[in-house]
């Protein structure tokens, strides 16, 4: 078995201080401040290592963060969005274990920056018409559900598509980072064993995770300490505006790599 230091001297100083602020960022985006901001990290990674290695790393550290916050979020999450969207994730993710191999990671950023920009402007759209009691869209909530799933699996980018509807719902912070938290809990236990029988979990790997689990928490609480230190108006509108960085994020990776 690979120990923790034959893994660290696998890997650059570049390398470490790329992943260091990947888990950073994650960790601000999973506790919901700046959701959106999250797909910043597998890309920051995989321009130190390859995109495979990347998700790999990744992927425990994700569970880890979802752990650290699951005692509060099982409190304060909205149980009749999760029941909406749970399904449809699942069902997402096994097309993306089905098409895991298929799909190009440029297509796929370009294909969910475009869809994510559309929603935002409908998004922006609607609240300039003033259109403050919004209708309940278990469409919508079904169709980013599974979107999300697919794309979580294939790149950890599930955060754009579910935000795009979760919007939409106008619920607290503190409900929204929590139902997200459940939310993708659930998604990133689901991709373990998929992930291992496609081969992308290996000692090595695990191990390079376990030296950038302590900058977990950081990133975390840092989130959660921003989000209970600004109004419901203006966290909104930092959120819309990370989803739109993230957008035109991966537009540009789907269109320039």
């Amino acid at each position: 078995m690979i120990s923790l230091f034959q893994a660290f001297n696998d890997h650059s100083l570049a390398f470490f201080v790329f992943a260091a602020i990947s888990v950073i960022i994650v960790g601000i985006s999973k506790s919901g401040f700046g959701a959106g901001l999250g797909v910043l990290s597998l890309p920051l990674m995989a321009s130190q290592s390859s995109i495979h290695e990347a998700l790999a790393i990744l992927l425990p550290l994700l569970i880890a963060i979802d752990l650290v916050g699951l005692q509060r979020f099982f409190r304060n999450a909205d149980w009749r969005i999760l029941k909406l969207i749970l399904l449809p994730a699942a069902f997402g993710m096994l097309l993306g274990y089905l098409f895991f191999s298929a799909i190009t990671p440029q297509i796929l950023s370009l294909s969910i920056g475009i869809f994510t920009l559309l929603f935002l402007v409908q998004s922006l759209v609607m609240s300039r018409l003033d259109l403050k009691q919004s209708k309940p869209s278990p469409w919508l909530g079904r169709l980013m559900g599974g979107v999300s799933g697919f794309t979580s699996f294939i790149a950890h980018i599930g955060g754009p598509p579910i935000t795009v509807y979760m919007l939409r719902e106008k619920v607290l912070p503190i409900v929204y980072t929590s139902t997200l938290g459940i939310f993708f809990t659930f998604i990133n236990f689901g991709k373990l064993v998929p992930y291992a029988y496609l081969d992308l979990l290996n000692f090595k790997q695990l191990a390079t995770s376990i030296l950038l689990l302590p900058l977990v928490p950081v990133g975390v609480y840092c989130g959660f300490y921003l989000a209970n230190k600004i109004s419901v108006k203006w966290y909104y509108i930092i959120v819309q505006f990370f989803l739109l960085i993230a957008s035109i994020k991966l537009i540009a990776d789907g269109l320039y790599a």
